[in-house]
């Protein structure tokens, strides 16, 4: 296992692609197409593609809420289905807080966090997703500021940052597997990622996420 530095070269997959990656990128396109993620721009295959064989093996994800005070380590697609057990559970942990509303959450989404944990975990070891929002009703998106069209309301973004990872690390790890809109947000320690059009921003100044529990 390697350990994790505070230097975001630190990284094994920060490296810039070698020649042999040119080879991969219409693999990684094919890919992330059947995951319905087709990129907005080429994404190196050693960071997309952690070992070929990725989308015929179980799809685990393992994502904690420190909010609400809980941890899904879960299969939700296997054998080519959904899994409505690992998939409702999911569903469940993404749900609005504030409201304890909860939405189905865009397959595409999944697939881009299991792929991200799949090349970080190949990397540095096993270590969780931490997730500070993800879908919002209407009203829970004005009371956090977040913009409009509220496409956390579409179950298709997250908040988050990978535990055990400086805010850089977390920030470039996000950049190589970027298919849509990606912000940073320095003042609450995480990043948003969403499988809408692409686009980037950085934003500071605004208040954290409060912490009360919609149970």
């Amino acid at each position: 296992m390697c350990a994790v530095s505070n230097s975001p070269a630190a990284l094994p997959f920060a490296a810039a692609p070698g020649p042999a990656a040119r080879r991969d990128l219409l693999l990684a396109g094919a890919a992330l197409a059947m995951a319905g993620l087709a990129p907005a721009r080429a994404v190196p295959a050693r960071w997309v593609l952690p070992y070929p064989e990725i989308w015929r093996r179980p799809r685990l994800l393992w994502i904690t809420r420190p909010q609400a005070q809980e941890a899904v380590r879960a299969v939700y697609w296997a054998d080519g289905a959904l899994q409505p057990e690992g998939y409702g559970a999911f569903n469940r942990l993404y749900r609005d807080l504030y409201a304890n509303v909860q939405h189905p959450i865009a397959l595409g989404l999944l697939d881009l966090n299991f792929v991200m944990q799949a090349a970080l975990w190949r990397a540095v070891g096993p270590r969780p997703l931490v997730l500070f929002s993800g879908y919002r009703t209407h009203a829970s998106n004005v009371r956090v500021g977040g913009v409009e069209p509220n496409i956390h309301g579409l179950g298709m973004a997250d908040d988050f940052h990978y535990e055990g990872l400086s805010l850089q690390e977390n920030l470039r790890l996000a950049r190589q597997f970027q298919v849509g809109g990606l912000g940073l947000y320095p003042d609450r320690g995480s990043l948003h990622k969403d499988i809408g059009r692409f686009r980037s921003w950085v934003t500071a100044g605004r208040p954290a996420l409060s912490r009360r529990v919609a149970r």
